[in-house]
C-alpha cells in the first residue's frame, strides 16, 4: 500500500516546486493564494504514513463508532511526560484565569521577556486529547527554528467543555502575553489541527474587539479550519488518508454539538471560522500533507482568507501523515517544514 496524494488544481499555483527553505515574500496581494507543493515524501515519511495507517486509524475507527464512551482522552497527554525533553529546553508553568499553559524556549533561545516575538500555541488534539506534552518536541523544535519562546495554552477541552471554552483560554493566553510587554505585532499565533482553528476563531475575536492592532502571523499545520463534515467526507483522502475514517467525523461533530448545548456561557451555536473571515485578519501560512482530508480545509481556507485580502501561502507536502511535524527529526520534511515555520515567524516579526 502506498500513499496517494489528490491534489486537485482547484487554486491558483503560482510555484509547484519550492526546494529552498526559505518562505515567500509578501509583497503584493492579488486576491489569491500562493501555493507551492513539496518534492514527494521521503523514505522515512512512507515508512510514518504506513505507521499511521496501520495503528491509528483502526484504532480511531473502532472509536468512532462509541464517540460517549468515557474513553480516557487525557491518558495520552499523561503519557507522553515519559518522554524527554531536548537537552537544555526550558519549561515553565503559567497560571491562566481557567485554565496552564507552559511556556517553553528551547536551548539557547533568551527568554520571554516582552522584548523580542513570542509565539502563542494551540495544540490539535481534536478538541478532546492532547496538550503541552504531546506536543513537546515539535514546539521545542519551533521554538528552535523561529528563536521564539512558545506559551503553549492546555486550553479545556470536550466532551466536558465547549470550544468556545477553548477559545476563551487561548484568548487569556494572549492577554497573558500582552501583559507581560508584548505588543500585537511580536505575537504570532500558531497551532496544528483543532488548534488550526482556535488561531483562527482568536484572530476573528482579536480583530472583531477594534482599536488593538492583530497579531503578527498565524501558523497552521494541518489545520481543522471547518466544523462541517459533509465536504471532507467527500473528499477523496477520506478513504486512502493515513489516520482519519469517515466516521472520526461524524463522531466529532456529535461531541463538539453535545458540549455546545451544555455551554450555559456561550449558548448552544458551534463557530465556523471560516464564516466570520474579513479583511484585517494577519497574514497566514499553512502547512498540510497532501494524503490527508484536512487537504479540503487547508485549501478551503487558503481561498477564504485570500479572497477577504490575507495574504495566504499554503505549502502540500505529498504522502505525508497528519501533523506530520510532529515526527521530528525522523522525517525529514518536518524538519525542513518547522525550519520555513521558523524563518516565517521570523519574518513576520522581523
Amino acid at each position: 500500500m502506498t500513499a496517494p496524494d489528490v491534489i486537485p488544481s482547484s487554486l491558483r499555483v503560482r510555484a509547484r516546486l519550492y526546494p529552498s527553505s526559505r518562505p515567500h515574500r509578501y509583497g503584493r496581494h492579488d486576491g489569491l493564494p500562493v501555493e507551492v507543493v513539496e518534492e514527494s515524501p521521503s523514505v522515512e515519511g512512507r515508512l510514518a504514513w504506513l505507521a499511521a495507517r496501520a495503528t491509528i486509524r483502526p484504532v480511531l475507527s473502532v472509536g468512532s463508532y462509541l464517540p460517549r464512551m468515557p474513553w480516557p482522552f487525557g491518558l495520552l497527554d499523561f503519557a507522553a511526560k515519559a518522554v524527554l525533553p531536548a537537552p537544555g529546553t526550558s519549561r515553565a508553568t503559567i497560571r491562566l484565569p481557567r485554565c496552564k499553559a507552559q511556556m517553553v524556549r528551547a536551548a539557547g533561545v533568551l527568554p520571554a521577556d516582552g522584548t523580542r516575538r513570542v509565539v502563542l500555541y494551540m495544540h490539535g488534539g481534536a478538541f478532546l486529547t492532547c496538550g503541552a506534552n504531546t506536543h513537546g518536541r515539535l514546539v521545542t523544535k519551533l521554538s528552535k527554528y523561529a528563536d521564539s519562546p512558545v506559551l503553549v495554552v492546555e486550553y479545556r477541552m470536550i466532551p466536558k467543555y465547549s470550544i468556545a471554552d477553548a477559545v476563551d483560554d487561548c484568548y487569556d493566553g494572549y492577554r497573558w502575553l500582552r501583559r507581560q510587554g508584548y505588543e500585537p505585532d511580536q505575537i504570532v499565533l500558531a497551532g496544528d489541527s483543532a488548534g488550526g482553528y482556535l488561531s483562527l476563531a482568536l484572530a476573528e475575536r482579536l480583530l472583531d474587539e477594534g482599536g488593538e492592532e492583530v497579531p503578527a502571523a498565524i501558523v497552521a499545520m494541518s489545520p481543522l479550519l471547518e466544523i462541517a463534515k459533509e465536504a471532507k467526507k467527500a473528499h477523496p483522502n477520506i478513504h486512502t488518508g493515513a489516520m482519519f475514517p469517515p466516521k472520526a467525523f461524524d463522531a466529532l461533530v456529535e461531541l463538539v454539538e453535545a458540549a455546545a448545548r451544555r455551554d450555559r456561557t456561550h449558548g448552544s451555536d458551534v463557530l465556523e471560522p471560516l464564516q466570520h473571515v474579513r479583511p484585517g485578519l494577519p497574514r497566514t501560512l499553512i502547512h498540510v500533507s497532501g494524503s490527508e482530508v484536512l487537504l479540503h480545509d487547508a485549501r478551503l481556507g487558503a481561498k477564504v482568507l485570500a479572497a477577504a485580502g490575507v495574504p495566504v501561502e499554503l505549502r502540500v507536502w505529498p504522502g505525508q501523515i497528519h501533523v506530520f511535524q510532529i515526527a521530528a527529526p525522523f522525517v525529514p520534511e518536518a524538519t525542513r517544514s518547522l525550519r520555513q515555520i521558523g524563518e516565517y515567524i521570523r519574518e513576520a516579526t522581523g
